[in-house]
């Protein structure tokens, strides 16, 4: 969070954010892009079990210092890209400001995965910078995606899934899409947006006879 307001804006947004989540009590969950550990914590607090993964080597080292006290967390050093889990596996999975480093295709991609990591009904959170950048600091962003919300929204759409029965087909819904109150309240940016997806059986029209 390159900002000069960070310090103020970190706890809000954690707060917020784990405000928006669905209940996560009993489930498995994946944290793609953990980080140092802002989230894992809080996570593990709500989930039965959190799997935490960032390709950064001393980022996970920095988050099991920090949340060494829960028992519930797998950490994992690699590419998300790479993460492989079992059909059905994970009840909720929580990126932040992950998509910005993934390009369409790589996105569809991980999506699809995520597809199909979920039971019917799971959830996925994800929270990206739309537009621009998050703060008012500037750095290289050579390698960042700033999408429009519509764009993001697209991408989810695109992606669907076969179920067991190759009858019927699963995708992600957006059950919930806003910007965030304290990006809005501080730093007058609306482009701080977060939307909660579910993975529902897609309807289908009936074949006129």
């Amino acid at each position: 969070m390159l900002n000069s307001r960070a310090p103020e804006l970190h706890q809000l947004d954690t707060l917020e954010i784990m405000s928006y989540l669905p209940n996560l009590q009993g489930l498995k969950a994946v944290e793609l892009g953990a980080g140092i550990g802002r989230f894992t914590g809080h996570l593990a607090q709500r989930a039965k079990h959190v799997l935490a993964v960032d390709f950064v080597a001393k980022f996970i080292e920095k988050n099991r210092e920090v949340n060494g006290v829960y028992r519930n967390i797998d950490y994992v050093v690699d590419d998300v890209m790479n993460i492989n889990l079992e059909p059905n596996s994970v009840g909720f999975v929580f990126t932040n400001w992950l998509f910005m480093y993934l390009d369409d295709e790589a996105s569809t991609r991980l999506l699809h995965g995520m597809l199909t990591w979920l039971p019917s009904d799971g959830y996925v959170f994800v929270r990206e910078s739309c537009l621009y950048g998050s703060g008012d600091l500037s750095f290289n962003e050579d390698t960042t995606f700033y999408r429009e919300a519509q764009q993001f929204e697209a991408l989810f759409r695109s992606v669907n899934i076969s179920g067991d029965d190759r009858t019927s087909v699963y995708h992600l819904r957006i059950v919930m899409s806003k910007s965030l109150d304290s990006y809005c309240k501080v730093m007058k940016n609306e482009n701080q947006i977060l939307w909660l997806l579910q993975k529902v059986k897609r309807e289908t029209t009936p074949r006129l006879q």
